[in-house]
């Protein structure tokens, strides 16, 4: 007598089918989470004047056009003559070209649209080498980073935002992890830290820009607005167009906003200006120290850290005696400071002596 196989309990069947459900979902989340997100919204990516595209039509090599988006958002196709291109996604290219070839041109036009360049993406802020760099598919937050050379000591990472272009407008996006995706001119932007004292009160570290720093300033698709200067002890800048701009005692974000405010008077219609500061002013060691001088700022420098810098304390030092003068205080008023305070660019740090 041929045996049967023993069924399987109800429950069973419906446990397995729940993991085959299980595993089917983390697969795809998997999926998502390593690349296949960013590929769907590189897909809904708007083709815009100056990107370099690529478009084939199977089997009618005459009707390949490889060129860029002209200024006036048009490129010349074969049969068509000039077709407007910006403002859509490459499959809706795709589909414009289909519709209009298969109108009296082609019987079954198989068209294909590629982006042969896309436009870079922006960072600024607490990185070490700020500006625009080239876009690549699969770009994200950390690789970006990367690009620019890392991350500065005073940066934030867990504030990190990501401004974007959408259909309707600029869009900011917060908050930004690393693994997140980097799309064709995302504005990608890493805030200061706060220090311990600030932190404790819930204010944003907000770093004043004074004579002797040299700042980094991008004007968005206008590479000949772009400078990298020192501010002057006048405390300003010249720019291309706008001459001297007093920059002095403003945050980045200030400068930001002034630069923008007076380019818009007469020059463009709407830019997008951003401001970094890329070396610090240094600050001054002197009293009972064993190498006087100026120092290059750091931020996260303690009055400790720049003791230890100049060599360390002579055998007279007061330990409990050290004064400094705030390069922006209008008094040039000497004030205590401890070990542990922070020091700010342009500070001069005296330590007294004591002989008993």
């Amino acid at each position: 007598m041929r045996g049967t196989a023993p069924k399987k309990s109800t429950n069973a069947v419906a446990s397995l089918r729940r993991v085959g459900w299980g595993i089917v979902v983390f697969f795809s989340f998997w999926l998502l989470s390593s690349g296949f997100a960013a590929d769907a919204l590189l897909t809904g990516y708007r083709l815009e004047a100056g990107d370099a595209i690529k478009i084939t039509v199977e089997d009618e090599p005459e009707l390949t056009f490889e060129g860029q988006i002209s200024d006036q958002g048009s490129i010349p196709f074969p049969l068509l003559g000039e077709v407007s291109a910006a403002g859509v996604t490459a499959k809706s290219l795709e589909e414009k070209l289909h519709k209009w070839l298969q109108d009296g041109y082609v019987l079954r036009p198989a068209v294909a649209v590629a982006v042969l360049k896309y436009p870079g993406y922006h960072v600024h802020g607490e990185v070490k080498k700020s500006g625009t760099f080239p876009f690549q598919p699969g770009m994200s937050v950390s690789k970006a980073i990367a690009a620019a050379d890392g991350l500065a000591p005073f940066a934030d990472r867990s504030r990190i935002t990501l401004t974007r272009r959408q259909h309707s407008g600029w869009e900011l996006l917060t908050p930004v992890g690393m693994d997140d995706p980097i799309l064709p001119r995302d504005i990608l932007h890493v805030p200061l830290t706060t220090t311990p004292q600030e932190a404790g009160e819930g204010s944003e570290f907000s770093y004043h820009i004074g004579p002797g720093d040299k700042i980094k300033i991008t004007v968005e698709n206008e590479p000949n607005l772009s400078v990298d200067a020192k501010v002057s002890a006048q405390g300003g800048i010249n720019l291309p167009m706008l001459g001297e701009v007093r920059v002095a005692n403003l945050t980045a974000k200030e400068a930001e906003e002034l630069i923008r405010k007076k380019l818009i008077e007469g020059f463009l219609v709407d830019p997008s200006v951003f401001v970094a500061v890329a070396e610090y002013r240094v600050y001054y060691m002197h009293g009972e120290i064993k190498k006087a001088g100026g120092y290059p700022f750091q931020p996260g420098l303690t009055v400790r850290k720049a003791i230890a810098l100049a060599e360390g304390f002579t055998e007279y030092a007061d330990k409990k005696g050290i004064l400094v003068v705030h390069d922006d205080d209008p008094l040039f008023k000497e004030r205590p400071i401890t070990l542990n305070d922070f020091v700010l660019p342009g500070d001069v740090i005296h330590v007294t002596a004591s002989f008993w």
